[in-house]
């Protein structure tokens, strides 16, 4: 069948009509558009009159951004003659934006010379807008991927016990391990080498069960960054499958837990710390949450096993632990309570609580709320403290006082009220009746205009009485002085002083109440046992005193007479005419008159020195001495130490010392050595040289000294306990011992020696340093 022109006509109009895209035609010479089919109007919002009528519509419509390349690409391919395929944005009538793709072709006349273009719009908004939204979602997956603080791998799936090889690795991995991405790429073994050793085989193990099971991996485990360091890494990976279900590669993410790890110890250190603090203090403490109907008690200290409880027994909601606060008790703090999770405000009180033994304690509770830094509440945090004992003692306190109240209500005691506030503390408003025998005033007269308590009071007590009133009226505290005061017949009355200020309903300060006791009395008893206590220790130091006396006349007396007789036998001998000694005899006589003469004038001596010093009027004479050669040079010409075993050690050492007050020392050392111990002991001598100063020692295996002596034994006149009845001594010997080392800025003391007995001591300075104040303690 053969069709007219005009059917063939309609087929093409409808045709263009069914066409999803614009179908356009222009002029090659004015670029106008001189065809526009009917679906610009549907898909741009345009009739084609529009773009036929106006020259530059096309031009104007499209895109700004996208303007300039369109308009040179549509006119190029007129110039060119040739065809042009562009994509661009075009500006919908309703205000959106259509992706157009423009294919279209310049037709030329036999001469080649362009003559029409014709074209073809199709709208590609949905694609467009499909690649817009996978290219942003790809670069959000890169900048996610790349700024998580872990590192996103993929891994090969390998047979055996071994991970697969790594397929990629993003950047996090330089800043994780130290090496970069391709570092770790281009070594297959990388991440099994720089596995930490002690972790492989569990690692390897799990890898192997979730390839199995198909279930998600986590694992933590140790790493060696490249620059040794140990690095923990948090692993969590997911098994991709294929479209057939077989495992195709791992996807997982690496987290650096290493410090998290260090602050997890150093959080579990300072737990076990605050725990052991927490569970040490005699204290019970606990947390609760913030509303106690969401759980109320969530942790209890172990301290309350003292109660006879469980800690589990108490948590829980809060009537659990409310069940043993005393019956008495537990409707208020059950309100005090709910009113605390209303408020937030700190929580406070005291309460009773029966033990699971049935006995009744007092516990004091304060809880604040715990906030995170927004100020949220997160639970309450508190203490309960065991205030049994205090509870106990206020009450025995309170009974005290109203039995004190009642005894001094029945005691003749003066009763007054003192105002406060601007007019007090000294204003008294009233005084009782016991005030006229007390102190012959009256009370109209203590409590007239002028305040007259001030001025009773006596001049030496009068500033700090009166500072203490006004420091009481400041504080609003109680207070209880003892003072005196001044009678009208000029009698001193001593008074204790006990007020506290009444407070009316609303709390505010009324007035001061108080109470004089007179307390005369006690003090003239107290002051007569001060003087009788005095009296005794001087009674005390008397008959010592006597007592000392006593003992240096009768070794005065024995040490005068000795020599004495000596002397005077011998003198005798020598006197008579009738006998004829033998030459020999005659001299060994002279000898001992002398010896006994040196004898009574040592001990002459040992007197007057010892007054001298005590008046200090003593002064060294020192010179440059070699204290070793004077000590044995001593020694061998005493002749206290006849037929006695002695030993000395001294070496030569140079001090400044007075060789005579040296001399003394070391003789009446000796001559204590051997007053005080048997015949057959031995005797050392010894001189030791240190860097600044030189000890000289005289040591026995006698009997020693006890430690409770050895202070107190260079005292005048003091002798140790074991002292011989035959030899007593006159006690001066190491008292000169003690002062002449003092003298020379040394010291004098007396230690066990080792192996037994005593060791008698003097250190003296190389440099003398004569003392310039006290003796200096001894050891």
């Amino acid at each position: 069948m053969t069709s007219t022109p005009g059917a063939e006509l309609r087929r093409l109009r409808a045709l263009l009509a069914d066409l999803d895209a614009v179908i356009w035609e222009a002029d090659a010479d004015s670029s106008r558009f001189t065809f526009v089919s009917q679906r610009a109007w549907d898909m741009l919002g345009y009739p084609p009159k529009l773009w036929i009528d106006e020259p530059s519509f096309w031009a104007d419509h499209v895109h700004p951004d996208d303007r300039e390349h369109a308009v040179a690409e549509f006119m190029a391919g007129i110039t060119d003659a040739r065809a042009h395929d562009m994509e661009y944005r075009f500006l919908h009538r309703d205000g959106s934006i259509v992706w157009l793709r423009d294919i279209g072709h310049t037709v030329t006349d036999m001469r080649g010379h362009p003559v029409v273009v014709r074209g073809l719009m199709v709208d590609i908004t949905k694609q467009k807008l499909a690649e817009e939204r996978r290219t942003d979602l790809e670069q959000r997956y890169r900048n996610l991927v790349e700024q998580l603080p872990g590192m996103v791998y993929l891994k090969s799936i390998e047979g055996g016990d071994e991970p697969g090889h790594v397929l990629y690795v993003s950047p996090q991995i330089e800043q994780i391990l130290g090496y970069r991405p391709d570092e770790w790429l281009v070594d297959p073994t990388a991440w099994t080498r720089r596995l930490y050793p002690d972790d492989a085989h569990s690692l390897r193990e799990a890898y192997r069960r979730v390839e199995h099971t198909g279930d998600n991996f986590t694992a933590e485990y140790r790493m060696f960054a490249k620059d040794g360091r140990v690095v923990w890494i948090h692993d969590e990976a997911v098994l991709i499958r294929n479209d057939d279900g077989a495992p195709f590669y791992w996807q997982g993410v690496m987290f650096d837990t290493s410090e998290q790890r260090r602050a997890d110890e150093r959080a579990d250190v300072s737990e076990a710390r605050y725990q052991g603090l927490v569970e040490n203090i005699p204290a019970i403490f606990y947390t609760e949450s913030v509303k106690h109907e969401d759980g109320g008690m969530t942790y209890v200290s172990p301290q309350v096993r003292d109660l006879g409880f469980e800690p589990e027994e108490w948590l829980g909601p809060t009537e659990r632990w409310l069940a043993f606060v005393h019956p008495d008790d537990r409707e208020r703090i059950h309100e005090l309570n709910l009113r605390r999770d209303r408020t937030l405000e700190p929580f406070s009180a005291q309460y009773r609580i029966v033990t699971k033994d049935g006995r009744t304690v007092w516990y004091r509770d304060e809880a604040i709320p715990v906030r995170d830094a927004d100020g949220t509440p997160l639970f309450w945090q508190g203490v309960m403290t065991d205030v049994t004992e205090r509870m106990t003692a206020e009450e025995q306190l309170r009974e005290a006082e109203a039995r004190y109240r009642a005894l001094v209500e029945e005691t003749p005691v003066v009763t007054y009220i003192d105002a406060t506030g601007p007019e007090g503390p000294h204003a008294s408003l009233y005084f009782s009746p016991q005030v006229e025998s007390l102190l012959g005033y009256t009370p109209q007269e203590l409590t007239g205009e002028e305040p007259l308590w001030p001025s009773l009071i006596h001049p030496d007590d009068r500033e700090w009485v009166l500072r203490a009133a006004d420091e009481a009226e400041r504080s609003q505290g109680p207070y209880d002085i003892e003072y005196r005061m001044l009678a009208r017949d000029g009698r001193t009355v001593w008074v204790n002083d006990r007020s506290v200020l009444i407070h009316d309903e609303d709390g505010r300060p009324r007035f001061w109440q108080g109470v004089w006791v007179d307390i005369t009395e006690r003090k003239r008893a107290e002051e007569l046992e001060r003087e009788l206590e005095v009296e005794r220790e001087e009674s005390a130091q008397l008959r010592e005193i006597d007592r000392m006396k006593n003992t240096f006349l009768q070794a005065v007396s024995h040490d005068l007479r000795t020599p004495l007789a000596a002397i005077l036998g011998l003198a005798v001998t020598l006197e008579r005419k009738d006998l004829e000694l033998p030459p020999d005899d005659a001299k060994d006589m002279a000898q001992r008159i002398a010896s006994n003469a040196r004898r009574l004038d040592r001990m002459v001596n040992d007197l007057l020195d010892l007054d001298r010093l005590s008046r200090g009027i003593v002064e060294p004479s020192l010179t440059q001495t070699d204290v070793g050669s004077l000590v044995s040079h001593l020694v061998t010409e005493s002749d206290l130490i006849a037929n006695r075993r002695i030993e000395v050690e001294a070496p030569q050492v140079w001090a400044e010392v007075d060789a005579a007050k040296v001399e003394r020392i070391v003789e009446n050392l000796l001559a204590n050595a051997v007053r005080h111990t048997p015949p057959d002991c031995r005797i050392w001598v010894r001189v030791t040289p240190n860097a600044e100063d030189v000890v000289i020692a005289v040591e026995d295996e006698g009997p020693g000294v006890p430690a409770q002596h050895r202070e107190h034994i260079f005292e005048p006149f003091r002798q140790g306990p074991e002292a011989p009845e035959h030899s007593p001594g006159v006690g001066v010997g190491l008292a000169l011992v003690a002062r002449f080392a003092e003298l020379h800025g040394g010291r004098a003391w007396v230690q066990e020696r080792e192996g037994g007995g005593a060791s008698f001591r003097v250190r003296l300075p190389l440099e003398a340093k004569p003392p310039t104040g006290p003796p200096p303690e001894r050891d």
